[in-house]
């Protein structure tokens, strides 16, 4: 089991109880989640500690393995846990993906919203193609899943392993489409199920980054520094606001 610490995944090993589960972690404050991730593991759990030299030894073939690149920064820490999974031996693999569409854990669905948004995002603003009707915004985010879910598959066949997303059992797809727009969103529904099942501290928190890489971080110094440097010629200032334009950058200049 992929296991990030977020509801989705601790919601799956709450059921696939007693099977390996493996979290990829940064060591930087704001991009490790391993005290979330080990309040949800029910069986033997494997930390994989992400560093600036994966990111200058594997960047490259994750970026050749995805075909087209759409996807954000958080897949290259999916590319090096499945590097883990696979060096032990595992063929199949469990996901979370899909319960962000389902049960609207997106941040620029919930300010469509208007509910409560996540803790850092206090400022956050729509992007400019982003719907501002609910119904809109759960379509938009909805059609968007193959795409993520296509560079899951790409990730995990790169590695020989299969990927299964519970979330997408028809019969959860069925139930989350039937729900009132309002209730697929801040995860409520699925909030509601779990809530005795996943630790509360788990279900009540109010700062999941979702797996981001802090490749701006580490491109403030070296060996990142140079790598960025060299194939965009410039490094993203990290006091300003993210933008995701450097990142697609950086892939498009390997791939």
């Amino acid at each position: 089991m992929l296991l990030s610490g977020g509801l989705d995944s601790s919601t799956i090993a709450a059921f696939a109880s007693d099977i390996p589960t493996f979290t990829g972690y940064y060591d930087l404050p704001g991009f490790d989640e391993t005290e979330y991730a080990k309040m949800a593991t029910h069986g033997e759990h494997f930390l994989i500690k992400i560093t600036p030299d994966d990111f200058i030894d594997e960047f490259e073939n994750m970026v050749q393995a995805i075909d087209p690149f759409q996807v954000g920064p958080g897949v290259f820490g999916q590319w090096m846990v499945a590097r883990f999974v696979a060096w032990m031996g595992i063929k199949t693999v469990f996901s979370g993906e899909g319960g962000d569409e389902l049960f609207g854990g997106y941040a620029r669905l919930m300010k469509v919203a208007g509910v409560e948004m996540p803790e850092g995002y206090e400022d956050y603003t729509l992007p400019d193609d982003y719907p501002n009707t609910l119904k809109d915004a759960l379509d938009y985010d909805w059609k968007r899943l193959p795409i993520l879910m296509a560079a899951d598959e790409q990730i995990c066949e790169a590695h020989g392993i299969t990927v299964t997303p519970p979330m997408m059992d028809d019969r959860v797809v069925e139930y989350a489409m039937n729900l009132p727009p309002e209730r697929r969103v801040g995860k409520i529904e699925l909030k509601e199920a779990m809530r005795g099942i996943v630790p509360d501290k788990i279900i009540n928190r109010k700062d999941k980054k979702g797996f981001p890489t802090p490749y701006v971080h580490w491109s403030q110094e070296e060996p990142v520094k140079s790598f960025v440097m060299d194939r965009i010629g410039y490094v993203p200032d990290v006091n300003k606001p993210y933008d995701r334009r450097w990142w697609y950058e950086l892939c498009k200049a390997v791939k």
